[in-house]
């Protein structure tokens, strides 16, 4: 991405206190942007906190905006059920349990942090304090559809072929293939009683209910296949 008319900057790791360098950054990055340019930033583990930062995403686009320029924040989700199993991969290298994985996700639990993170709890804290107010799951799901709802121009739920087909239109690039990455080759097993935790933990957290109101409100029709079948159901008697 680094060229004469593009340029790209992250800061992220696993370090406390990295958020300051990355918001310094990207304030950087929205001042004097030139006619024809393109400026990328990427928000990773302990870049950016929305719940507690989102001050600066209207900064920032107030300030990009104010130059006659586009602002555009994106993000893509996944089911949550299926993101908190392809998490579980990180049990290997630590050599944990699945009960001590995902004991941060349990309710009595919920400051402390964990080897991972859910969706709805990096969408609010990434890696930082987590929920120090100790909010229930709906006033989760509601601070993270609002913070998703004020700043977020494009949001994806697992369709990398539409979200890059979304990001060429803006940009006004030619679609390029990209080998694919980041991908674990080793199988994950899991006796019932072990996905029922996985699938019960998810759901208390808010991972579920995010995602759901998530394709409410970006993918409007994921539930018409309900109403064709309550119309056969309730078709009236010829009688």
């Amino acid at each position: 991405l680094n060229g004469p008319h593009t340029s790209y900057w992250t800061k992220w790791g696993r370090k406390e206190k990295l958020e300051a360098n990355f918001i310094k950054g990207v304030t950087n990055q929205t001042q004097n942007i030139g006619p024809n340019e393109w400026r990328f930033v990427h928000a990773h583990g302990m870049s950016y906190f929305p719940n507690a930062s989102e001050a600066y995403l209207y900064q920032w686009r107030e300030e990009v905006e104010s130059q006659g320029c586009g602002f555009v924040v994106t993000t893509m989700l996944r089911d949550a059920i299926g993101h908190t199993i392809s998490q579980t991969k990180g049990m290997i290298k630590p050599n944990v349990t699945l009960d001590q994985f995902m004991s941060h996700l349990e309710p009595e639990n919920y400051n402390q942090r964990g080897l991972f993170v859910s969706q709805i709890d990096y969408m609010l804290y990434n890696m930082g304090p987590r929920n120090e107010q100790h909010a229930t799951r709906e006033e989760k799901v509601r601070r993270a559809v609002e913070i998703l709802q004020r700043h977020f121009d494009v949001v994806s739920l697992g369709d990398h072929d539409m979200f890059t087909d979304i990001i060429n239109k803006i940009t006004g690039w030619k679609p390029f293939k990209k080998k694919a990455s980041n991908i674990f080759g080793g199988d994950l097993n899991y006796s019932y009683a072990e996905l029922q935790k996985i699938k019960d933990l998810t759901e208390a957290n808010g991972d579920v209910e995010f995602i759901d109101a998530v394709k409410h409100l970006y993918y409007p029709g994921h539930l018409d296949y309900l109403l064709v079948a309550l119309s056969y159901f309730y078709l009236p008697s010829e009688n």
